[in-house]
């Protein structure tokens, strides 16, 4: 005899009981969870090193914590990586020109690219060594461009109409081997490096000073993975190359961000150098920039979110079509980053309405989207993690966290930390789903209009986390069926909303009546 419970997280009423009926099965399992993630840059060099104590200390608090304080409410999300940005030197650059000044970004080389200076990211290194502290399970580094001393036209963002790789064609060998350098003095002073990313959107034209970056070609991206798997074997490590960070999902499976067409800024470009199809042409044994036979390469292709979040519909096919391409090359997949970019209005996203306004995209409308993405991510690409793109920035654009320089606008002069919305959104899922915990099947809540529900279960099967995005206007009763092992399970129920960030609602642990609330994200934790 199963379980039955009424979720309900308001007072219930007779009118909406039983509106949805939820059942949920530990036995059938999908997909391993490896991460929830966010990243230091662009900001987090200059809070870690400039902020004072109490200041970021709350930031590291609010990003890593994993405990419950005696409120009752989670004291962070809980994130299980931390992405590291390994930059290019830029902030320290004789005529560095990257604006906004933040995204300039230290290197671990000296200026003249001759020695290592560890003394060099210190405000970085803060946030590494309280990941740590609290537990955080896994390390990234992630580069954007290749040091400056090693780009062909000597800064950290590549030339208009180019769409090489910024990089001499005898420093992919150096390259290589700074990122492997980094990850072994990281490992030497206590902080295990889990992955390296060494590339980051090859397809987008980083042929401006908005921040560091640089294209690549396909033959490009295969020669320096070959170099960092050997560079990594060489030193001895364990570290894993994270590969594909692609700027759209439809690059993981198709031509470009319109399938079949291929895009106008490659034309002059030899067509087997395109960085689309990114599944095929590196994990299809037949393709010439195959790597899926590296010491240092795991199975599974890491891609972003971006774009193609805009109508629920094609996000969904989109991620579909990710899984479908993943399966049939035998590999895996990880979303690896995501935030709402500014050119997005309300009128071009499903389930935003017209009086939606946020100076930096932190509110509760993006924290539903979030969680949309996710539960799509999660439940039709399968993929593995979830990573969302700043952990902290100035004002909170487009971060988990606002820090705001409110002496002189500069963040060098110090600050205050105010956690957005969308900080506890996310952390409705990566506080609760941990690493290792595995999707198990849930039916009856499947309408990214409506409510989406996602359940994951813990390895030794004790717990159960089941996450619930309530993108409509009205409170949703729903039943739930649980098998008759978790009879005795004790439930706990935590939500976030316009008014509500992951709060504890304290229900009745044996109570089997509970709503979903309004235009919320609610979590729903059965401990046996």
């Amino acid at each position: 005899m199963k379980r039955t419970i009424l979720i309900s997280l308001l007072a219930i009423s007779t009118a909406i009981a039983g509106e949805l009926k939820i059942s949920i099965n530990p036995e059938k399992q999908y997909q391993t969870i490896d991460n929830f993630a966010a990243a230091d840059a662009w900001s987090g060099n200059f809070v870690g090193q400039y902020f004072d104590e109490a200041q970021k200390g709350q930031v590291a608090k609010w990003l890593f914590s994993q405990k419950i304080g005696k409120d009752g409410n989670p004291e962070g999300i809980g994130l299980s990586l931390w992405r590291f940005n390994i930059g290019g030197g830029s902030l320290e650059q004789d005529g560095a020109n990257i604006i906004p000044y933040q995204r300039r970004a230290e290197s671990f080389l000296t200026k003249d690219g001759q020695a290592y200076d560890w003394g060099k990211c210190a405000g970085q290194m803060y946030f590494v060594k309280k990941a740590k502290e609290y537990g955080c399970e896994k390390l990234l580094l992630f580069s954007n461009t290749p040091p400056v001393q090693y780009t062909r036209n000597g800064q950290g963002y590549g030339e208009k109409n180019d769409d090489r790789a910024n990089i001499k064609p005898d420093c992919y060998g150096k390259f290589a081997d700074y990122m492997a350098t980094v990850a072994k003095k990281f490992g030497e002073m206590g902080y295990k490096v889990d992955y390296i990313s060494p590339i980051n959107e090859p397809q987008v034209n980083w042929d401006s000073n908005r921040q560091e970056g640089s294209p690549w070609y396909n033959s490009e991206m295969k020669k320096l993975v070959v170099e960092l798997d050997r560079a990594l074997t060489e030193k001895n490590l364990d570290t894993l190359i994270y590969f594909g960070e692609a700027a759209h999902p439809r690059y993981i499976f198709a031509e470009s961000t319109k399938e079949g067409v291929p895009n106008k800024r490659w034309k002059d470009d030899p067509a087997e150098e395109h960085p689309n199809f990114m599944i095929k042409n590196f994990f299809d044994p037949k393709s010439k920039f195959y790597i899926g036979d590296l010491k240092h390469m795991p199975k599974f292709i890491a891609g972003h979110s971006y774009h193609a979040h805009l109508r629920n519909p094609d996000m969904e096919t989109a991620h579909k079509k990710i899984a479908q391409e993943a399966k049939k090359y035998g590999i895996d997949y990880h979303q690896s980053e995501w935030c709402l970019l500014p050119h997005f209005t309300w009128k071009r996203m499903d389930n935003f309405t017209e009086d939606w306004y946020s100076h930096n995209r932190g509110d509760i409308q993006t924290a539903l989207l979030i969680g949309r993405i996710a539960y799509s991510d999660f439940v039709n690409a399968n993929s593995l993690a979830w990573g969302y793109w700043k952990g902290m920035e100035i004002k909170g654009d487009h971060a988990l966290v606002g820090v705001y320089p409110v002496k002189t606008g500069r963040l060098e002069d110090g600050g205050v930390a105010v956690a957005n919305k969308i900080l506890w959104g996310l952390g409705n899922f990566s506080f609760f789903v941990r690493p290792g915990f595995k999707r198990i099947d849930m039916v009856g809540a499947d309408d990214l209009n409506n409510v989406a529900g996602v359940a994951f279960a813990s390895p030794d099967g004790k717990r159960i986390v089941a996450v619930f995005v309530n993108s409509s206007h009205d409170a949703k009763g729903a039943e739930l069926d649980l098998p008759a092992k978790y009879k005795n399970a004790k439930a706990r129920a935590f939500r976030t909303d316009a008014n509500m960030d992951l709060a504890n609602l304290w229900v009745d642990e044996n109570a089997n009546e509970f709503m979903l609330a309004p235009r919320s994200i609610t979590t729903i934790v059965f401990d046996l």
